[in-house]
């Protein structure tokens, strides 16, 4: 009878100290999860004071302050044509003609928009056998979004060549980048292409003055 009184006496014993110990566990665990509650709470608190949108006073416009903006829209919705008219020279990339094309020498380069995107593309090119050329170009404006101005304008086209000498008429492509210096000046690259019985290629530079604005 001792015997099975000591083994549950022991028994009890080994249950007490197990419920302490699941009891210890369990308010460590509410602990550790009140813990966490506090913290995500903190955080999404600091979250949204961070996020929370602001609403600035707005300013009162005074009467006197209006006149200044409305020049600013007017001259951003104005149209932003390129139209020049100026020289440069010639580089023979191709000679297999006989055009100045490929041969090279001065030249007279002029451009008229018709549209923002539709122009006509002229040059002539003087050196003994005199070539001259004009091109329908179509092309995009790439502009600076604060100003609204063309920084650089790309395009491509094509259109007839005469040689003054023999006066023979060939179709011609042209290819080039127009590049506003300011509000005055040009500058311009292209490559035209001469189709006569033999092709001539030729690289054009210059810089050309907006005739418009000189008066």
């Amino acid at each position: 009878m001792k015997f099975v009184f000591l083994k549950s006496k022991v028994f009890k014993s080994k249950l007490l100290q197990n419920s302490k110990v699941k009891n210890s566990i369990f308010s460590k665990k509410i602990k550790e999860f009140t813990l966490i509650k506090e913290f995500t709470l903190l955080s999404i608190f600091a979250l949204l004071m961070i996020n929370m949108p602001t609403f600035p006073v707005q300013a009162q416009i005074k009467p006197s302050d209006t006149p200044e903006t409305e020049p600013n829209q007017a001259q951003k919705s104005k149209p932003n044509r390129i139209n020049y008219f100026g020289i440069g020279g010639a580089i023979g990339l191709k000679d297999a003609g006989e055009t100045a094309l490929g041969d090279g020498g001065f030249s007279v380069l002029g451009r008229f928009s018709f549209t923002d995107n539709f122009s006509i593309h002229s040059s002539s090119i003087i050196n003994g056998d005199n070539l001259l050329s004009i091109a329908a170009t179509g092309g995009i404006s790439i502009k600076k979004q604060e100003t609204g101005r063309t920084i650089v304008f790309p395009f491509v086209g094509g259109g007839i060549s005469a040689d003054t000498e023999d006066f023979n008429v060939d179709p011609v492509i042209v290819s080039g980048v127009d590049v506003p210096i300011n509000h005055l000046f040009t500058g311009t690259v292209r490559v035209n292409a001469n189709f006569g019985d033999e092709t001539d290629i030729g690289l054009l530079l210059g810089v050309g003055v907006d005739f418009r604005k000189l008066f």
